[in-house]
């Protein structure tokens, strides 16, 4: 087996760098229910309350030593350092850029009472040692989702720093980085969740799930699948048999992989997916092939043996589309960038045209997830947008692109006359103008379509994407679990808040809604009227396209106080500040907002039900001290009869 061939080479030599359904909503003149601006109290708890859920960091990841010159293959062998029982440091580590210098979080001390009751919990938590572990649960104090993104995409490729990869790796050549350390994606998926998912949901196949094999005696992949929904005993029956079990969209069924997914994809800024890929020992489940997107690898648990194969021809770099099948003679001859056994830790990337294919060892079985994106998200599909409204405008503005074809143009080009002589000054004539004309649309009226093409291309991954997963504390500050609910017991709807003037808020994620104008002027009509609409993730479903493009209608008076929201973010504003003429519109345009999901609050907000409960108690002192009042009388009252009674002699 070949020396395995990756990109560690190169930075093995150098030293790392230190670290459609449309709502018409956000007018500005828009009355919401429960607006309440005379009461200026801050709307939510106290100024001086901590937040509950600031992070802890990770713990510092040893960066890849030199290795004069030879193939490096990364070891990081499992730490042998227990944690303390009293005090634990972490830190963010300087592989992977931050938006923050290096923090360090200090646990305190527990009290010895304490300490019993949580030797139950020390080796769960000492076993919970993975570098995604933070991550997943929440412990990252990284408040912008790009670098939030660009952070977790930065765990993935440890040692490798993001910025090294994107210069020298991505999209140019493999890369392949070899661990030894099987818990590197603990927490991450697992076969026992493809079991669960089996039982707990209903997949069927073709949709959610393949079965298949790599038959090699006749270099076919052979499907095996059902008709109908995948039954747990049906689909392992088949693993018995020799098939691999790949489930189409795991992100759909596991919390975890959706939170990964919906990570990067606010740092690739484009539809980040994933399938997971199950094989028995002694198996392969796919023929040779490549891809159309850039994929890594992750393998979770068990072992593969994977050769990876340059492009055959300049055709198939970075394809369109996928190659199906391949047929394995294609490959005598031809020696693999890449060949290497894969091990849990483990990770390879592909960029999208390198031909690969994997197999089991007879004694292990092996489990990957396969990470993919930039699937159609090239320069060419952005110049399907742009250059068509480029040449829309510049025929509007600019009367060289409205006069007419020369007379003879027909008699000199075309298939027939692409060859003929005497035309070949009049071809070249045509060339000369063609290119002026060009260089003139480039020069003037590219730039000008330039941003609403980009947005067009956002609209597309706005409806891609997946919706984002929420933190415990975006919950409670948030739509999601913040506002009204039902209450049993007192009957009612309870836990009412509203928005203030003073409350600071801001979007919940970087890219989840684009603002984009959009061009009416269709049928030939001259209309300078252009519709502004704004486009969302929150509503998306975890199925990809399972639900219309969300939109929102936006008033153009409005768009000042979206931009402040966007230049503002990460960072929190109150209400107050927006741009917007009244204070009523302020609050009904963050409303709109957030009932969409679209934004959050810093803190909670204080509910009504408060102030209820407060009237309440007044109420009953009250009535308790009528009850007070009228014992007393009824008291004086016997008192006097009784005096009455003994002053006439009398007894009772």
């Amino acid at each position: 087996m070949s020396a395995p061939m990756s990109a560690f080479a190169r930075y093995a030599q150098e030293e790392p760098p230190s670290p459609s359904q449309t709502d018409s909503v956000l007018p500005a003149s828009r009355k919401r229910k429960r607006v309440s601006v005379a009461n200026n109290n801050n709307g939510h708890a106290k100024e001086n309350q901590t937040n509950k859920n600031r992070a802890k960091s990770l713990q510092p990841v040893p960066l890849i030593p030199k290795t004069n010159g030879q193939t490096p293959i990364l070891s990081q062998p499992p730490s042998t350092t227990k944690k303390s029982k009293l005090i634990e440091n972490k830190f963010l580590s300087p592989a992977y850029p931050t938006p923050h210098p290096q923090r360090r979080v200090v646990v305190s001390e527990k009290p010895a009472e304490e300490e019993e009751d949580d030797e139950d919990e020390e080796d769960e938590d000492e076993t919970d040692d993975s570098p995604l572990s933070a991550w997943l649960h929440d412990q990252v104090p990284i408040e912008d989702s790009v670098l939030l993104g660009q952070h977790v995409f930065g765990l993935l490729l440890d040692p490798i720093p993001v910025k090294e990869f994107i210069k020298r790796t991505w999209q140019k050549e493999p890369l392949l980085i070899q661990r030894k350390r099987p818990d590197y994606f603990k927490g991450l998926f697992s076969t026992t969740e493809i079991d669960e998912i089996l039982r707990d949901n209903s997949l069927e196949y073709g949709e959610n799930i393949d079965l298949t094999f790599y038959n090699p005696a006749t270099g076919k992949k052979e499907r095996h699948n059902p008709e109908g929904r995948a039954r747990p005993a049906v689909v392992w029956d088949s693993y018995n048999e020799g098939c691999s079990v790949r489930v189409l969209n795991p992100h759909t069924y596991s919390e975890t992989v959706w939170k990964l997914l919906s990570t990067l994809q606010e740092y690739f800024g484009s539809l980040v997916g994933a399938n997971t890929y199950l094989t028995p020992p002694g198996s392969q489940g796919f023929a040779p092939h490549y891809d159309d997107i850039d994929a890594f690898i992750l393998q979770l648990e068990g072992k593969k043996h994977w050769r990876v194969y340059k492009p055959l021809n300049d055709d198939e770099v970075l394809p369109l589309k996928s190659s199906g099948d391949l047929d394995r003679n294609m490959m005598n001859g031809v020696k693999p960038c890449i060949d290497v056994v894969l091990e849990a830790g483990d990770l390879l990337y592909m960029p999208r045209g390198f031909i690969h294919q994997g197999v089991t060892l007879d004694e292990h079985h092996s489990l990957h997830l396969t990470v993919s994106c930039y699937q159609q998200h090239t320069w060419g599909d952005l110049f399907k947008i742009l250059l068509p409204k480029a040449v829309d405008y510049a025929m509007k503005t600019n009367v060289k692109f409205r006069r007419g074809l020369p007379l003879d143009y027909l008699n000199n080009f075309g298939l027939i006359h692409s060859t003929k002589k005497a035309a070949m000054k009049k071809r070249a004539k045509f060339h000369a103008n063609c290119h002026r004309l060009l260089d003139e649309l480039l020069r003037e009226s590219v730039p000008i379509q330039m941003d609403n093409s980009v947005d067009l291309l956002a609209q597309k991954f706005m409806h891609d994407a997946l919706p984002p997963v929420f933190t415990a504390e975006e919950q409670l500050t948030t739509i999601q679990e913040q506002g009204e609910r039902w209450n049993s017991e007192l009957n009612r709807v309870s836990n009412v808040v509203e928005l203030q003037p003073d409350t600071r808020i801001r979007l919940l994620r970087r890219h989840c809604l684009r603002v984009v104008e959009q061009d009416e002027n269709t049928g030939g009509e001259d209309n300078d009227e252009d519709t502004i609409q704004a486009y969302y993730t929150t509503d998306n479903a975890r199925s990809y396209h399972d639900r219309p493009l969300s939109t929102l209608g936006v008033d153009k008076e409005t768009l000042p106080a979206l931009e402040m929201l966007f230049t503002s973010y990460p960072q929190f504003i109150p209400i107050e500040k927006l741009p917007l003429p009244a204070v009523e519109d302020r609050i009904t345009f963050v409303s709109s907002l957030y009932e969409k999901g679209l934004v959050r609050t810093e803190i909670e907000l204080d509910h009504s039900d408060d102030e209820n409960e407060e009237e309440e108690d007044d109420d009953d002192d009250d009535d308790d001290d009528e009850s007070l009042s009228d014992d007393g009388n009824e008291s004086m009252y016997f008192h006097m009869i009784l005096n009455q009674l003994r002053n006439s002699k009398c007894s009772i």
